[in-house]
């Protein structure tokens, strides 16, 4: 069994996409936050999948999903990870990111 810890500010990520793609199409904000959450559950089954590449933070990984960035720390003791963000990939997330 794999288990994923969700930040706060990823539920406030995931909230933010949901309420911009509603606006235009609120059938499409269910189905893509939808596929976001299956994305943070194959990446919970699969903890050592993406790149680390954030300095200063070796133990962050990032896992590319359409516009948007998963980043996600795996963690130890059980299979499955702790989800930090979900940023889209035209912000600066290196640079900006923050624990």
């Amino acid at each position: 069994m794999t288990k994923i810890v969700w930040r706060q500010s990823a539920i406030n990520d995931l909230d933010q996409i949901f309420d911009y793609i509603a606006e235009e199409a609120p059938d499409r904000a269910v189905s893509f936050t939808n596929t976001l959450k299956e994305k943070a559950t194959f990446l919970a089954e699969n903890p050592r999948i993406g790149e680390t590449k954030l300095p200063g933070h070796p133990s962050v990984r990032v896992f590319p999903y359409q516009n948007y960035l998963l980043l996600f720390r795996p963690l130890d003791k059980i299979k499955g990870i702790e989800l930090l963000r979900i940023i889209h990939g035209a912000r600066d997330y290196m640079n900006t990111y923050t624990e």
